[in-house]
């Protein structure tokens, strides 16, 4: 049987990975970093709502075949 899907840890996981992809580029100076973040702050709950409704249907269905 897989491990649950933890949501959070998800969303944390994924939002550290992308603070230092973000921070790398920064530093190679492909990019500004605060004009990026201020830009795209609003996704990370679109992927964190994602994630649970995900948690949330797996559940269901793991439910109804007990």
């Amino acid at each position: 049987m897989l491990p649950r899907f933890n949501p959070e840890r998800f969303v944390v996981g994924t939002g550290l990975m992308a603070l230092g992809t973000l921070g790398l580029l920064a530093k190679l100076g492909w990019l500004d970093f605060l004009t990026v973040v201020r830009t795209w702050w609003p996704a990370s709950f679109v992927v964190w709502g994602v994630a649970e409704l995900y948690n949330t249907l797996a559940e269901r269905a793991e439910r109804r075949t007990r």
